[in-house]
């Protein structure tokens, strides 16, 4: 019985998995008003589950900031550029304070969940956005695989090799299911999506280097344990299993892109290094 159930498990977690690289690759495809979209509603969802986490540790957070935050930043980015976004991210965070200094509804102690969650999951979004929308469309439909899709071959390899072959425990404090086994598999998966996209992007016209590839996809599949270590922290510490139940098999929207928000950082870093040396 317990062998059939986690063949049910597995086999939903499977299926979702192919419908979000499905989602991905549409949204990519489109692009415009559709991908903006996605982003919003994605960072809407996000925004609801740390105040959800929160919630559950008996703070309140205010979230209204960060939700209006959520459902303008890509528009205004995309319409009216960097600077506008900028401005309009720290009206949030300010709007966010001074109100904290007028309520009853929120107790100082509900002021830093509510700071923290301007900065995550609020910035890494921003920066996920970014990586797509700052290079041309070849250079960008290359970045986003790497800062979307890299991390969850990572994630995957290490699942597999974990499962296969792990032995020693990474991180049983926080993480007990994770291995130094899956873990090194985790930064196989990186380089060999580093290799796959070399190829791939001939597709869409794209000409970056496997010499920035390979190291990229090794520095993906570093940050991305590190991103689901965090995560796994602070549900630990909420006492939760997954940030929500959205998508059977893998939990919430955080759940699903927790290695990629830590992923996002390093990809826009190179890309735009590449871009002012002149190399893309």
């Amino acid at each position: 019985t317990v062998r059939r159930t986690g063949g049910r498990r597995m086999k939903t977690r499977v299926i979702v998995g192919l419908l979000l690289v499905l989602l991905l690759i549409s949204v990519l495809y489109f692009g415009g008003f559709i991908l903006l979209s996605v982003l919003s509603l994605f960072s809407i969802a996000a925004i609801y589950e740390m105040g959800l986490t929160f919630r559950k540790k008996g703070y309140t957070p205010i979230v209204i900031p960060a939700y209006v935050f959520a459902v303008g930043y890509s528009f205004i980015y995309f319409y009216f550029g960097l600077l506008p976004m900028i401005i309009f991210y720290m009206t949030a965070v300010m709007t966010t304070m001074i109100y904290s200094l007028f309520t009853k509804a929120h107790s100082t102690n509900d002021v830093i969940p509510s700071l923290f969650i301007m900065n995550y999951p609020t910035l890494f979004l921003m920066c996920m956005l970014l990586v797509y929308f700052s290079f041309d469309r070849p250079t960008a439909l290359v970045a986003a695989c790497m800062a979307y899709a890299a991390p969850e071959c990572s994630d995957t390899f290490a699942y597999f090799g974990g499962t296969l072959l792990g032995k020693h425990k990474l991180c049983p404090a926080i993480s007990p299911k994770k291995t130094v086994e899956g873990a090194a598999f985790a930064l196989l998966g990186g380089v060999v999506f580093g290799f796959v996209v070399f190829y791939l992007q001939r597709l869409w016209g794209g000409a970056v280097q496997m010499s920035v590839l390979l190291p990229l996809g090794l520095g993906c599949g570093v940050l991305s344990q590190f991103g689901d270590l965090f995560a796994s922290t602070l549900k630990r510490w909420a006492g939760v299993k997954d940030f929500s139940s959205v998508f059977p098999g893998h939990g919430g929207i955080i759940d699903r892109i927790d290695s990629i928000m830590f992923c996002t950082p390093l990809v826009l870093c190179v890309f735009v290094i590449l871009r002012t040396l002149g190399t893309l």
